[in-house]
C-alpha cells in the first residue's frame, strides 16, 4: 500500500514539473526563473521518472524512495532559498511549479517518515522471527 501510494506521488509530482519545465523553457525571456532553478528541477524530474521506469524494470525498495525524497527536498529548499534572494516578487503559477513550495517539502518529509518507518517495522518483525 504505502509503495503505491509513493508511486502516484512521485508520478503525479514528476508530471506536473515535467510540464512546468516545458512551458518555462518554451516561454524563454519571459520567465524570471534562473537557469539554475531550472536544471536542477529538471535533474529531479529525470531522476522522478528514472524510479518510476525502474519500478517496471527492477524492484525499487522504499530506500529508493527515501533517496528521491531526501533529493527533491534538497533541491526544492535550495529553489525557494536562491529564488527568494534573486527574482522580484512577480512568480506565475507554473513558475511556482517548478520552483516548489513549503508544501512540497512537507510531503517529502511525511513520505521519507513512512518509508523510515516501514523499513524498521520490517527489520522488528525479521528479528522477532528468528527467535
Amino acid at each position: 500500500m504505502l509503495k503505491t501510494v509513493l508511486y502516484v506521488i512521485l508520478l503525479i509530482t514528476s508530471v506536473l514539473r515535467l510540464i512546468s519545465v516545458v512551458f518555462v523553457l518554451m516561454m524563454g525571456e519571459a520567465t524570471h526563473l534562473p537557469t539554475r532553478v531550472i536544471v536542477l528541477t529538471s535533474i529531479t524530474v529525470v531522476y522522478g521518472l528514472l524510479l518510476l521506469v525502474r519500478r517496471f524494470i527492477l524492484s525499487v525498495h522504499p530506500r529508493h524512495f527515501i533517496h528521491f525524497f531526501i533529493f527533491q527536498t534538497a533541491v526544492f529548499a535550495y529553489n525557494l532559498i536562491f529564488v527568494s534572494r534573486t527574482v522580484p516578487l512577480e512568480i506565475r503559477p507554473f513558475e511556482v511549479l517548478v520552483t516548489g513550495t513549503m508544501l512540497d517539502i512537507l510531503v517529502a518529509a511525511v513520505a521519507i517518515y513512512y518509508c523510515v518507518k516501514n523499513i524498521r517495522r520490517k527489520k522488528i518483525i525479521t528479528v522477532g522471527d528468528l527467535h
